[in-house]
């Protein structure tokens, strides 16, 4: 069965009710003691009731009834933490994210650019360093693909850098290394002594700063393009059970015009809170004027909360390390002056704007927990999202201050190896790069856990990472599991990807409780009753906002 978009449809009319009947609702608001709920009686998009379906019909005899027989509802699923919109305008041209080897990698490339006409731009994605010849990243392997006339720009897995030719370079007037107020760059080549012009650059673009001033040079699409686009990807989102996603960036810079368009023909197929970056090179003024833009938002989404990074990537060599890796790299963060961080988190903490910090290596966590430990308690809910290398003082720090964490289990099951073949194992070595990826410790220390897929950076079906979050391996590869102990069970798996999300920015529902929207997700199976290896595969029936079908695959 293929999860398809329901026809439009508005939402029930003030005062109109719809009975939900299922085999099994499973909501946060039904009594323990109680037999689980069969029925959920929904009134202006809110859970009124939860019961057993025949009563529920009988006492409200006007209700609708959407009837989903043996399928099972849970609350709808919210990915914590992803960049549908931004993530766009890098997913394009040829997706390498299913490369094994440096052939497969240049066979993508030509293939790619075979469709191409002359100078025109080669496109790509998800390329993992692990690919390339062993040393620092360079485009060699671009110049040898297509050569080094055509101009290319190719997205790394992790969303923090790219490569890109010397063509590229050249059309973007870059004359040599530059470098950029959140700590990256476009790189120099480490033998540039012996180079001249742009031969001394290896192509390798590093972080934010970088990678916006060569994206300005590389062609995007128009707003009617982007719009078109980004409602095909929620709409294909949506199929896979996710009503919502919490979206930690407000790029591009057009993104409001892309929503309105969407909006201005119909609805979004998921709710969006959207979260712009607080960035180094950012003034008083320009944060005030961040801050003034919260708040706007159409029928199915809003700007909320503020983003800021600490760091950037420990496959980059751009994460705040208490030790530098291998390679010597991760003796700083993204900002030059950290306390500057620290200062921006204070002034969005007291203008009582929650915050989402990205943090990645050890320092930078630690660094972040230090600032949010010196606020004075107002009520504001503040996050840090990835936390792949933590030392266990903090995380037990984590859950004493009430600070909430967004994870990403399938970052661990798809990008590092069991024997440490992987790029983040490299760089950290032995014994670092057993102390990562601790999921379950932070519930153990009592943190509030949201789950995210980081799209595009890793697939966004949240089956397969509430599987992989249980497994500790990829759910469709029989491979030796990762830090089998962390493994969370299908409840609390389920719980990050719904209740969990807004509580993690202080926000409450999310679980199906009376008085919650009624965003559901309607899967043919029981997500938490399954063995974690079908998760995966488990085939979602619909999906409702405010108890409208978004999908409906009956």
């Amino acid at each position: 069965m293929t999860a398809s978009p329901a026809t439009p449809a508005a939402a029930p009319a003030s005062g109109e009710a719809v009975l939900l009947r299922a085999a099994r609702i499973r909501a946060e608001g039904a009594e323990p003691a109680a037999a689980p709920p069969t029925g959920m009686l929904v009134v202006d998009g809110r859970v009124a009731a939860l019961g057993d379906a025949d009563e529920l019909a009988a006492a409200h005899p006007g209700a609708r009834v959407d009837d989903f027989g043996d399928a099972v509802i849970t609350p709808g699923l919210v990915d914590g933490h992803m960049h549908p919109i931004w993530g766009l305008s890098l997913a394009r041209g040829a997706a390498l994210g299913d490369c094994e080897s440096y052939d497969e990698l240049l066979e993508a490339l030509r293939a790619e650019a075979a469709g191409l006409a002359d100078g025109e731009w080669l496109l790509g994605w998800g390329l993992e360093p692990r690919l390339l010849p062993e040393g620092p990243v360079a485009n060699d392997f671009l110049h040898e693909a297509v050569g080094a006339d055509r101009p290319a720009y190719i997205t790394m897995f992790d969303a923090h850098s790219a490569v890109v030719s010397r063509a590229a370079l050249e059309a973007a007037g870059v004359e040599g290394p530059e470098s950029f107020a959140d700590g990256g760059g476009i790189v120099e080549r480490e033998d540039a002594a012996g180079r001249a012009g742009l031969d001394r650059l290896s192509g390798h673009v590093l972080e934010f700063g970088a990678i916006e001033r060569m994206q300005r040079h590389v062609p995007q699409s128009t707003i009617a393009e982007q719009a078109a686009r980004l409602h095909g990807l929620l709409s294909e989102m949506a199929a896979t059970g996710l009503t919502g996603a919490y979206v930690t960036d407000a790029q591009p810079r057009d993104l409001v015009e892309v929503l309105d368009a969407i909006e201005a023909d119909g609805e979004l197929p998921m709710r969006l809170r959207i979260s712009p970056w607080c960035t180094p090179e950012m003034d008083d003024d320009d944060l005030e004027a961040l801050v003034d833009r919260l708040g706007r938002g159409g029928r199915r989404w809003r700007l909320e909360g503020v983003k800021l990074f600490i760091d950037g990537t420990i496959d980059g060599g751009t994460a705040w390390l208490e030790q530098p890796d291998r390679l010597g790299d991760g003796a700083h963060g993204f900002w030059h002056d950290p306390e500057r961080y620290a200062r921006r988190v204070r002034r969005l903490h007291e203008l009582g704007v929650p915050t989402i910090t990205h943090a990645i290596g050890d320092r930078g966590v630690r660094f972040v927990v230090e600032t949010l430990a010196d606020l004075p308690a107002n009520g504001v809910q503040h996050r840090i999202d990835h936390l792949e290398l933590v030392a266990d003082d903090v995380i037990d720090r984590i859950g004493e201050l009430g600070i909430a964490v967004c994870v990403q289990p399938s970052h661990c099951t798809l990008f590092t190896h069991p024997e440490g073949l992987d790029t983040w194992s490299q760089r950290l070595g032995e014994p670092r790069n057993q102390q990562g990826w601790k999921t379950r410790r932070y519930l153990e220390a009592g943190a509030v856990e949201a789950l995210g897929s980081d799209w595009p950076v890793a697939p966004y079906d949240p089956r397969t990472i509430i599987a992989d979050a249980q497994l500790r391996h990829p759910h469709d590869r029989d491979t030796p599991l990762i830090h089998p102990e962390q493994a969370l069970t299908a409840e609390e798996a389920l719980t990050g990807y719904t209740s969990m999300v807004p509580r993690s920015v202080g926000l409450d529902g999310g679980g199906l409780a009376i008085g919650d929207d009624a965003d559901c997700t309607v899967w043919a199976a029981d997500p938490v009753a399954a063995d974690p290896r079908e998760v995966a595969r488990i085939p979602i029936i619909a999906t409702a906002i405010a108890g409208a079908l978004v999908v409906d695959a009956r």
